[in-house]
């Protein structure tokens, strides 16, 4: 079964995670140890997203999206959009980080710029739902019915939060509105999740380098799913979403 990691970090975090820092190489050698296929790579918060992208959309090494992290106050992003928005397949916002709602203003041409691209967009959300809420989410696909929205931490980093969420977002005005599994340990609640919302809603991430694969792998194939839907998780959706770009 292919499995690609939908959801990993490169590069340095800033104080939030101590300054660590990992490398491409150490991806590598990571994703393939778990037998991950493919990932989608983004950088952390304290590394450039030019710098990661050099080093990433041609590897020779292994399979890597590029993810674009979406900060509204770095002024050289506009332009390193503008240089390599076609070898893009995603943007990364984090609400939690850059202390702004999605619903932020600062964050509406970015918005319009992936709903107009077909690019899916991955949203942190939380636990602190005045800011980093599955709800906001919410809001802004209803205002940019095309956009691809995908919820990270199964949307809210909590199981009383995955499953409200999962009840949502089966609902048919969130029809581009996806699950991110990343570091979500509680298998249980993740396979009620996939039974509230539905295998077809549902993508497998880890959070390296902040997790490991070899972690959260394990939750998904010992769920009590058909081999079909745990294909769809493990790499069906988000090859699916990821062909708009191909």
């Amino acid at each position: 079964m292919i499995i690609i990691d939908s959801h990993i970090h490169i590069g340095q975090w800033s104080e939030i995670f101590f300054n660590y820092n990992s490398t491409v190489d150490e991806a590598i050698t990571v994703m393939k140890k778990a037998g991950v296929s493919a990932a989608v790579c983004m950088p952390a918060d304290n590394e450039q997203n030019e710098k990661l992208f050099n080093e990433v959309i041609n590897n020779q090494n292994f399979k890597f999206y590029f993810n674009a992290w979406i900060n509204p106050e770095d002024k050289i992003l506009d332009g390193f959009l503008d240089k390599h928005l076609k070898n893009i397949s995603l943007f990364k916002i984090h609400p939690s980080i850059q202390r702004k709602r999605i619903t932020d203003e600062s964050y509406d041409k970015y918005l319009q710029i992936a709903a107009e691209n077909k690019i899916p967009v991955i949203v942190h959300c939380g636990r602190w739902q005045d800011i980093a809420s599955y709800k906001f989410c919410l809001e802004v696909s209803l205002k940019y019915p095309e956009l691809i929205i995908i919820l990270a931490h199964l949307g809210g980093d909590t199981p009383s939060l995955y499953l409200e969420c999962a009840s949502e977002v089966k609902k048919p005005e969130y029809k581009n509105v996806y699950l991110g599994t990343e570091s979500v340990r509680e298998f249980k609640f993740v396979e009620q999740v996939i039974n509230k919302a539905g295998a077809e809603k549902v993508i497998f991430g880890s959070d390296y380098n902040l997790c490991l694969p070899q972690t959260f792998i394990p939750v998904i194939e010992n769920i009590d799913i058909s081999a079909g839907d745990k294909e769809l998780i493990f790499s069906g959706n988000i090859l699916r979403l990821l062909g708009f770009k191909d």
